[in-house]
């Protein structure tokens, strides 16, 4: 009986089998995300409906509501959809009350990993830690408003956390930052103030009341 010929990789490309593997590999990988076990509730699905709707969207909300977690979700949808978009995390880092421990040693992001663990601990759960260390500086981003002059971000997803601590020039400065097929969430709690300047700070009061 004659053996019937292998298909080469050229062939199977143009029959479209190959073209079926990656879909259902692509299709498999993104099912392990632990977006997929996450559920919002109501609250959390109207801001998420918002944020899909406009360009630029503003929370000020008291902590503990899920704000973040309700941002990087609806972030995290479109970061997995389209494979372009880059999503990036903006917050300073600011030293709470009297507390003050001085100048830290080491790299810039060694500097500014504490005050972005949470956040990262969220794209975790939303994500894979494996996904998420792999991304990072790629196609994820944590970046401190200092580092931000002069840049403009195209086909980005960008959460500005914290806002409340920014003053009202530099969250105008990074909102001028947006750049085109980019969204923008600003998320804050503008009654929740912890710093020994307070007096300087809270641009997302300033510019939810303009």
């Amino acid at each position: 009986m004659k053996q019937q010929k292998r298909m080469s990789r050229r062939e199977k490309a143009i029959s479209g089998i190959n073209n079926d593997v990656v879909h259902r590999k692509t299709h498999n990988w993104s099912e392990s995300y632990g977006i997929n076990q996450i559920k919002l509730i109501p609250s959390q699905t109207e801001l998420m409906h918002k944020i899909q709707n406009n360009t630029l969207t503003f929370v000020d909300s008291v902590a503990g509501t899920g704000k973040s977690m309700t941002c990087l979700y609806t972030f995290v949808k479109e970061y997995l959809r389209d494979n372009t978009k880059q999503l990036i995390v903006i917050r300073t880092p600011v030293e709470a009350g009297l507390d003050k421990i001085g100048a830290l040693p080491n790299s810039l992001e060694e500097k500014c990993e504490p005050h972005f663990s949470s956040t990262k601990k969220l794209l975790e759960q939303l994500l894979s830690r494996g996904k998420v260390e792999t991304d990072m500086d790629h196609r994820i981003h944590f970046k401190i408003p200092n580092y931000v002059l002069g840049s403009t971000f195209d086909n980005s997803l960008i959460m500005i956390d914290e806002a409340q601590q920014l003053p009202a020039n530099i969250l105008k400065l990074l909102l001028e930052r947006i750049g085109v097929d980019s969204k923008c969430v600003v998320l804050g709690d503008s009654t929740q103030l912890y710093t020994g300047n307070d007096s300087k700070r809270n641009g997302l009061r300033g510019v939810l009341q303009a």
